[in-house]
């Protein structure tokens, strides 16, 4: 049901993205692209997944310790997979690929996973507030932001507060009691290990480092759109990057279909929509911004994926 409300909302984001669009000069934008300025935006694409590697590291201590290499790997081969799934199924095989190269839970390691995701939305959600200062943002996005705000931070709250995180692990042990035995004994073996994943934040020594790892790993993620604005020739400053990337990052958060194409490209006319680009100048950047992710990713992340050694035969 989800996978085809997505397909749904998928359609009509490019249905309204390519509405009263001059095509012919979008094309015409997109041949201008100057090839500098999208090497190092790629370069700073790759170096925010590096960023989110290390952080995903001391999420991973309280279980033991893993080389940034093999990490970087798995979240290169989870998001090839998020592009090329439904239901973000990239974050479950995330979990897999690092749990089998690395002999461990895979439960726990998507718990970690969980817990990535909810730092991401916090980070995210506070770029409207900082840039009030410097910027005019439209209050519909800070009212949003504060919702988004108030929700991550309470499942921030529920993932690392000891109490909090054994109330639910015995919820669902409970539930899983109305199950045959053997069944419950797995599930229940599951759900333990995931919130033994959930642990990465009780340290801490491990929260400066996970806080500035966040904010780093989208700055890094912001400079790939602000170079991107000089490969086409856009004049706007990295502000309007660090908005562009908050509003993109909402669009493509709701429920999508393959690659989250038209929700990208909607969320990046929106965005950019903000500071007077017009619609076809915004529909070229997001092709190109979303187009050069896309395949780049997909690439690195599929190389990645069939080493032998990223599915060994085999549980361990």
């Amino acid at each position: 049901m989800r996978w085809a409300v997505g397909i749904g909302l998928s359609a009509i984001f490019l249905y309204l993205a390519l509405r009263g669009t001059d095509l012919p000069q979008v094309m015409q934008l997109l041949r201008k692209t100057r090839l500098a300025y999208a090497l190092g935006a790629l370069l700073f694409l790759f170096l925010s997944f590096v960023a989110r590697a290390l952080r995903w590291r001391y999420l991973l201590l309280p279980l033991r310790p893993v080389a940034v290499m093999p990490l970087f790997r798995s979240t290169m081969i989870g998001f090839m997979a998020n592009y090329l799934l439904p239901l973000r199924a990239g974050e479950v095989i995330r979990a897999v690929s690092i749990g089998h190269t690395q002999n461990l839970s895979k439960a726990a390691a998507l718990g970690s996973i969980v817990l990535e995701r909810i730092l991401d939305g916090i980070t995210l959600a506070m770029i409207p507030f900082l840039l009030v200062m410097v910027l005019d943002v439209p209050r519909w996005i800070t009212r949003g932001s504060i919702l988004l705000f108030s929700l991550f931070v309470t499942g921030l709250m529920l993932a690392i507060i000891p109490t909090a995180r054994r109330r639910m692990q015995v919820s669902s042990q409970s539930l899983v009691t109305l199950l045959p035995k053997a069944l419950a004994d797995r599930l229940g073996a599951i759900a333990r290990h995931f919130f033994q994943g959930m642990e990465g934040l009780n340290r801490t020594s491990a929260l400066l480092p996970v806080g500035l790892l966040s904010l780093v790993c989208w700055l890094f993620h912001a400079m790939y759109y602000f170079l991107l604005f000089g490969a086409l020739n856009l004049n706007l400053s990295v502000w309007a990057a660090l908005l562009l990337e908050a509003v993109i990052a909402v669009g493509v958060s709701l429920p999508a279909g393959p690659a989250y194409v038209g929700n990208f490209e909607y969320a990046a006319i929106l965005g950019l929509g903000l500071f007077g680009i017009n619609k076809e100048q915004a529909l070229g950047y997001s092709v190109l911004a979303h187009g050069l992710q896309f395949i780049a990713v997909t690439a690195v992340g599929l190389l990645f994926a069939l080493r032998a050694e990223t599915w060994p035969l085999g549980e361990r």
